[in-house]
């Protein structure tokens, strides 16, 4: 029995939702870092990784349903991992995600300018063009 090819459609998510999630995680490191040190600082520390959560999944989910032509439940779900990837205390987890995601994206954007790429754009369901 022959298996059937797969085709990949390119990166998960769009290249702003990636550089977004690296920009809060190198923005939000510092802060995270020096409370991290002081007392007042680990109290307010939850405060923060709720915070940059909540821009990261909010930015994302709207970058991804309106630029990315996601669909709101696909939106959403990549939405709350970026935000959780985002919330990690300290800057390795949301730069090395958002890093290699950034990558993937930049890539298939590259393979798209040089020709390579015969994907058709996607559309949000239920729009008209």
């Amino acid at each position: 029995m022959q298996q059937p090819q797969t085709q990949s459609s390119g990166p998960p998510i769009h290249y702003l939702a990636a550089m977004l999630t690296v920009i809060l995680d190198w923005l939000w490191g510092m802060p995270e870092i020096a409370g991290g040190a002081t007392g007042v600082g680990i109290i307010a520390l939850p405060f923060l990784m709720l915070s940059i959560g909540a821009v990261a999944f909010t930015g994302v989910t709207l970058i991804q349903r309106f630029m990315g032509s996601d669909g709101w439940g696909a939106a959403l779900a990549k939405g709350v991992v970026m935000g959780v990837v985002a919330g990690v205390p300290f800057m390795v987890t949301g730069t090395a995600i958002g890093g290699v995601l950034l990558g993937w994206a930049g890539l298939g954007a590259l393979r798209r300018m040089l020709g390579g790429g015969d994907e058709q754009p996607r559309q949000i369901p239920g729009q008209k063009r």
